[in-house]
């Protein structure tokens, strides 16, 4: 019989995972395809807090906080992804459980969690968010995006072809010509290997991560102290002790009776193996409370506060820390493009917490989480990587999906003029320039035509040059130079336009820059940006045939 948590707990991973997979282009009108990341409480108070400021889009999580108050930590063991994740995982290990799991035997590792809680808190305060690296629906976001995302697609595609030779004699010819487009990310190793090290604290104890070390579960936790929905044990408990050895977290005290409130996910699993039906819950306030459920010292929390503030403030003293200059330092990495919408660097390391999303919702595969080009505290921060793929312009889907607003929600007009970079022609490697060869490729492929040939002295065909004042930084010229290695245009992030808030259109005008994108490319695979007829701005994709895709 399938438990009481399992029936709640497995469709609600399921929709984890469909929106996950919807968060693509184009965008489905309902239902909101990062709704569980405005539901992570640390998401929320943690952007809020670095940002100062409140953020709507994450404010859902009060939902969960206020939810706690009543029913404790349902949050931990319903809703999140990584705590379904971990409950797999101890499954599929099928470790019997511990003979030492009251309350009491793990007690001296639950403070940790606390410990990183006010860390974040102290280093947040100081301006600088720590919560990608214990978030975690952006711990679960990003190991489902980059990691299994691409190894699904990539297993269907050997399925494919295995069985290719096959279909024509069972009259699936179209299925034969069918090919997935298997996306890749930077980092993907590492993110991988982390959540594993997640998985693997599951050897020590059932949901160690949970217990021990998520700053998320511990905002819960507080608030779930005196919950009205409670463990009861009745008269009829011999003290058999298998509800204390069930119970995933620990939460029960070795007299079998007294529960630790903080810590008690409400999975009914203490309910369901008593063999004497002793267990069950209810809305009461009769119960007694165990003592010092949180037990820390000011002298420990006082620390933690502060060990949080100086590694943020050893962070912010980095020479490549961007974190605070809105103008491009030295320093910054010439080939550091962000989306398109994203807010000046300051504001955009506030509140980009590095879930991935954007990463696995783009279009062109274009945008990749960095390592260490923007500062260590710019980890994981989305880039536009313009050799591989160019930012279409008929797609804004980043910023819609965006949780925490790091990369502005913008309509497809606005879009057109968030101009994220510069082009600039290395001549030394333009085969036009150099070689005195005609290509017209960037000219042909740039969607704005900021790009022209034109004849210049001492060349014998025409070269190419650069309108700066038309160009948005897309990167299709840089991603189409034929040139072997790196391309001989560059898009770099000189005359960026980047708003916390106002109309980039109207920044653009009084700029004086101007972006009309093409109604007409050579490449099939662009969307065409066009208007309908009461003027607005709509996108088409030309079809290839079933089953093709183009080669990028």
């Amino acid at each position: 019989m399938i438990r009481f948590q399992r029936l709640l707990q497995i469709p609600l991973f399921a929709l984890f995972v469909f929106l996950l997979w919807s968060a693509a282009h184009p965008l489905p009108a309902w239902p909101e395809v990062d709704l569980f990341l405005r539901f992570d409480p640390l998401i929320s108070l943690g952007s809020m807090a670095a940002a100062r400021a409140f953020i709507p889009r994450v404010a859902w999580a009060l939902i969960i906080v206020g939810l706690a108050l009543f029913l404790g930590r349902v949050f931990c063991g319903y809703i999140c992804p990584l705590g379904a994740t971990i409950d797999f995982a101890d499954w599929v290990r099928a470790k019997k459980k511990p003979g030492e799991n009251g309350f009491e035997d793990g007690r001296r590792y639950r403070s940790f969690k606390y410990f990183f809680l006010l860390g974040l808190a102290g280093s947040a305060l100081a301006g600088i968010s720590w919560v990608f690296l214990f978030s975690p629906l952006s711990l679960a976001t990003r190991f489902y995006s980059f990691v299994v995302h691409p190894l699904v697609l990539l297993g269907c595609n050997v399925f494919l072809d295995t069985l290719r030779p096959v279909f024509p004699h069972l009259g699936l010819d179209r299925l034969a010509l069918i090919r997935l487009d298997v996306p890749q990310y930077n980092t993907n190793l590492f993110v991988a290997l982390l959540f594993f090290a997640v998985l693997a604290l599951g050897m020590i104890r059932p949901r160690f991560w949970c217990r021990n070390l998520c700053p998320a579960g511990a905002v819960v936790a507080l608030f779930s102290l005196r919950p009205l929905f409670r463990r009861v044990v009745s008269e009829s408990c011999t003290q058999c002790g298998t509800c204390v050895r069930a119970c995933p977290m620990g939460a029960i005290s070795r007299d079998m009776k007294t529960t630790a409130h903080s810590e008690c996910i409400t999975c009914l699993k203490c309910k369901e193996v008593c063999p004497e039906k002793a267990v069950f819950f209810k809305v009461t306030r009769q119960v007694p409370a165990m003592a010092k459920e949180v037990d820390l010292g000011r002298r420990k929390l006082l620390s933690a506060g502060a060990a949080g503030m100086a590694a943020a403030a050893v962070t912010m003293t980095n020479l490549h820390h961007l974190h605070g200059k809105e103008s491009p330092r030295a320093l910054r990495s010439a080939r550091l493009i962000r989306p398109p919408g994203s807010l000046p660097e300051p504001g955009f390391q506030d509140r980009c917490v590095r879930c991935g999303e954007c990463v696995k919702a783009c279009l062109t595969n274009t945008l990749q989480p960095v390592w260490f080009e923007a500062g260590l505290a710019g980890l994981w921060t989305p880039k536009v990587t313009a050799r591989s793929a160019g930012c279409e312009q008929g797609c804004a889907t980043c910023g819609q999906v965006c949780p925490t607003g790091a990369i502005r929600p913008l309509s497809l007009e606005e879009k057109l003029f968030a101009k994220i970079g510069t082009a600039r022609i290395d001549k030394s490697r333009c085969i036009a320039w150099e070689q005195n060869k005609k290509c017209l490729i960037c000219d042909e492929i740039c969607p704005y035509n900021a790009i022209s040939s034109q004849f210049v002295p001492d060349h014998p065909v025409t070269v190419p040059v650069i309108d700066e004042n038309k160009c948005n930084g897309c990167g299709y010229c840089e991603n189409k130079c034929p040139v072997v290695g790196e391309s001989a245009i560059l898009v770099e992030p000189l005359g960026e336009l980047r708003l916390a808030t106002g109309s980039y259109r109207e920044k653009a005008k009084e700029l004086g820059l101007v972006f009309h994108a093409k109604t007409e490319v050579r490449d099939d695979f662009i969307l065409e940006s066009v208007k309908d007829k009461e003027g607005q701005v709509k996108t088409e994709e030309k079809p290839l045939p079933p089953g093709f895709v183009v080669d990028q």
